[in-house]
Order: C-alpha cells, then structure tokens, then sequence
C-alpha cells in the first residue's frame, strides 16, 4: 500500500499540531512493538544529556530518518547531473519518502521533548537569524 491508495485526508486548524498529534497516537502504539519505554520516545529536552536518550534519538531515530532521506535520493532517478539517460520518477515512492522523513522528524521531537508550538518557534527564529545573515552578506 502506499499513499495514493489513501482517501485525502480532511484536516483544520493547525497544521503542524495535527501531524503531531497524529504521530503521537502511531507512536505509541509502535513504542509496544518495538518495546521502547516511553521515557525514550516522549523525552523532555532537559534530558538530551543522558546516554540512553542520546543512543535513543541517535540508534532508533536519525539513522532511520537518514535511511529515508537515501530512500528518497534514490527515488529521484534524475537527481545526477551527468546522467544522459532520463528515468521516470514514481511520485508516489518519492511522496512516501519525504512522509517518512517527516514521521521520523516528528519522533526526534518528541523523543526530545519538543512540541508543535515549540517547534515553530525555533524555526521562525532560525529564519529570522538566516535573513540577517543573507542581509549582512554573512
């Protein structure tokens, strides 16, 4: 199955809260697969000092979201400039990658006790910080 078997799903209000919200739910039902103590996949960002927190987001989840993002390299098969031949790219595979990446994203966060709103601020701030630089010509 991939997603464009799925029916769109209807979603308002905050978006990103709803992804969150979502992936919680997912996750801990794959905490009991996986046998992860939920200490581990809903984390507090004071922890990050902890070794088995860091083995947590380093094993369980930024290696996986690394192995996506290669997943979604691969699916773009006209990604090497120096290619003469051109493949068709299977959207869906691609789509489903860049799901997976952001599934494992979500699990980084809130393994380190990050939520939506948080999340959001950080980035905006990230952002504001990058326009400066692009304006001093950093």
């Amino acid at each position: 199955m991939d997603i464009s078997e799925i029916k769109k799903i209807n979603v308002s209000g905050d978006l990103l809260a709803a992804m969150f919200k979502a992936q919680t739910k997912a996750e801990k039902r794959f905490m009991e697969v996986e046998g992860i103590p939920e200490r581990l996949a809903f984390g507090k960002i004071e922890n990050l000092h902890l070794p088995e927190v860091c083995r947590h987001v380093n094993d369980n989840i930024l290696w996986r979201m690394v192995q996506e993002i290669n997943e979604a390299v691969i699916a773009l098969k006209n990604g090497k400039t120096w290619r003469q031949s051109k493949y068709f790219t299977d959207v869906n595979e691609y789509l489903d990658e860049v799901a997976d990446i952001m599934i494992y994203f979500i699990n980084l966060c809130l393994a380190s006790g990050i939520d939506a709103e948080q999340l959001t601020q950080i980035v905006l701030k990230k952002i504001k910080i990058n326009e400066k630089r692009i304006e001093s010509k950093y």
